[in-house]
C-alpha cells in the first residue's frame, strides 16, 4: 500500500514539473478548492478515464468594420470585412478531491477580406494545479501565455502583436464555510511588436515592453452561500526592458476591497473599489495616486437583465513624454427578453482619459500649443438574440464608437455591424 501510494506520488511530482515551468506567484481573484471542484465538474462535457474534457466554439466580431486602423476621418479611414474563429479546449485532470491539474488551450484566427496584415493567429495557453494538504491549506502554481494581436489599452489605434508570459502560485488557509487567506505572488514580461500605421511609426517594443512582479495579501469571507466580502493588499514592481525607457521603471502599492457575488443567480459579478499609488523611480516625474476600481454587475428581474460596470485605473502610455494616462470608465446596459426566444440589448459606455505632463503638440493651424491631452469616449450597442438551443444563440449587434480629444488629430469614429454566437441567453 505504501509503495503504491509512493509510486502514485512520484508520478504526480514528475508530472506537475512537466506541466508546470515554474511555480512563481501571482495575485487573481481566488476560489476556495472546493468551490473549484465543484465548477469543474458541473462544467465537464466528456471524459475519457480520469481526463475531463470541455470543447468550445465561438465566432466573434463577424462583421462590418467601418474604420479598421481607427484613422482620422481626414485620412481616408480603411474599412473591411472581418471575423474570429475561436475554439477551445478546457482539460482537467482529478485525484479524488485533493488535487486538480487544468489546462486551456485557445487558439484564433482573426480574418480580415481585404486587410491581409490584419490576418492572424492568435493563442492563449494555461496550466494550472490546485492541491489540497491537511484539509485546510491549498498550494497553487500556474503557467500563463498569451499571444495576441490587439488594443491592449485605449490609446492604441493599430492593432499590435502583444506577448504575455507569466507565472504565477498562491498558498492559502481555508475554513469549513469556505472563507480563506493567504499570500500570492507572479511575474509577468510583457512583449509589444513595433507597427507602423498610416503616416507613423510606433515603436511600442521600446516604450511598452517591461517585467511586472509583485506579491498580494488576499483575504475572502463568506457573507452569503455563494457571496464573499475581500479585501486585497499588494506591490508591484514594473521593470522596462530598453535603456532608453529606464525612465518609465515604477513601482506601486494598492489595496482593495468589495464583494464577489455568485457567477449565476439573480445578483451576479463583482463589485470592488480601491486606492492604488504608483511612483515613477525618476524623482521628476509625475506620481499617480487615488481611487481604483473594478466592477461588473448583473442582475435579473422579471424579463429584464441589468448591466453596471466602472472601472478606474491607470495605464502605461507609449504617447510622448507621460509615463501612464488614467482612465473612468462607466457603463450600463439592459435586456429585455421579448419572448423566451427573442431578446433585445442595448449597452452604453462613457470613459474619460487625462495625461499627467503637458506635451507640445501641433494644432489644424499648423501653430504648435503646450496642452495637458485630455480624451472622451462614447461607445453605443443595439442588437438582438435568437435562443437556438437551450442557453446557446445567435445574435446581431450595431455598435458605435467615438473618441473626443483635445487633442484635434487624436479625434476617431468607428462603426460595425454583424453577428456572434452567445452561450449566455
Amino acid at each position: 500500500m505504501k509503495r503504491s501510494f509512493s509510486a502514485a506520488f512520484c508520478r504526480v511530482a514528475i508530472f506537475l514539473l512537466l506541466f508546470l515551468p515554474s511555480l512563481s506567484v501571482c495575485g487573481q481573484s481566488y476560489q476556495s478548492f472546493v468551490s473549484t471542484l465543484e465548477q469543474i465538474k458541473e462544467r465537464i462535457r466528456f471524459k475519457i478515464g480520469p481526463l475531463g474534457i470541455t470543447p468550445v466554439i465561438r465566432f466573434k466580431n463577424v462583421g462590418y468594420d467601418s474604420n479598421v486602423y481607427y484613422q482620422h476621418e481626414d485620412n481616408d479611414p480603411v474599412s473591411d470585412f472581418t471575423a474570429t474563429f475561436s475554439p477551445e479546449i478546457q482539460a482537467y485532470l482529478l485525484f479524488r478531491d485533493y488535487l486538480i491539474l487544468s489546462l486551456v488551450e485557445n487558439p484564433e484566427y482573426v480574418y480580415y477580406h481585404e486587410e491581409k496584415r490584419e490576418r492572424r493567429w492568435n493563442n492563449m495557453l494555461s496550466t494550472e494545479f490546485k492541491l489540497l494538504f491537511l484539509n485546510r491549506f491549498v498550494i497553487s502554481g500556474k503557467y500563463y501565455y498569451r499571444d495576441h494581436r490587439r488594443r491592449a489599452t485605449s490609446e492604441f489605434d493599430v492593432r499590435a502583436n502583444e506577448m504575455i508570459s507569466s507565472y504565477s502560485g498562491q498558498l492559502f488557509y481555508e475554513t469549513a464555510r469556505k472563507s480563506s487567506f493567504g499570500l500570492s505572488g507572479f511575474t509577468g514580461k510583457f512583449s509589444y511588436e513595433d507597427v507602423t500605421q498610416p503616416g507613423e511609426e510606433i515603436y511600442l517594443s521600446r516604450d511598452l515592453n517591461r517585467t511586472e512582479t509583485g506579491g498580494i495579501f488576499e483575504f475572502y469571507y463568506r457573507i452569503f452561500a455563494k457571496s464573499f466580502f475581500f479585501t486585497t493588499v499588494g506591490h508591484t514592481d514594473y521593470e522596462f526592458e530598453y535603456p532608453e525607457s529606464r525612465w518609465r521603471d515604477s513601482y506601486s502599492y494598492q489595496v482593495y476591497t468589495g464583494v464577489r457575488f455568485p457567477r449565476l443567480g439573480s445578483v451576479g459579478g463583482i463589485l470592488s473599489v480601491g486606492y492604488k499609488k504608483l511612483i515613477p523611480r525618476v524623482e521628476d516625474k509625475e506620481s499617480f495616486s487615488g481611487l481604483v476600481g473594478n466592477t461588473r454587475l448583473n442582475f435579473r428581474l422579471w424579463r429584464f437583465g441589468i448591466r453596471l460596470s466602472s472601472e478606474y485605473d491607470c495605464h502605461f502610455s507609449y504617447w510622448t513624454n507621460n509615463i501612464y494616462f488614467t482612465e473612468d470608465r462607466y457603463g450600463v446596459g439592459i435586456s429585455f427578453y421579448l419572448t423566451r426566444f427573442l431578446r433585445m440589448d442595448y449597452d452604453l459606455s462613457r470613459a474619460k482619459t487625462r495625461y499627467p505632463e503637458p506635451v507640445s503638440v501641433r494644432m489644424p493651424d499648423g501653430s504648435y500649443e503646450e496642452i495637458l491631452r485630455r480624451d472622451r469616449y462614447r461607445n453605443h450597442s443595439v442588437g438582438l438574440a435568437f435562443r437556438i438551443i437551450e442557453n446557446t444563440g445567435i445574435g446581431i449587434v450595431v455598435n458605435f464608437w467615438e473618441r473626443e480629444s483635445n487633442y484635434y488629430w487624436e479625434n476617431r469614429k468607428r462603426g460595425f455591424i454583424g453577428t456572434y454566437i452567445t452561450y449566455e441567453f
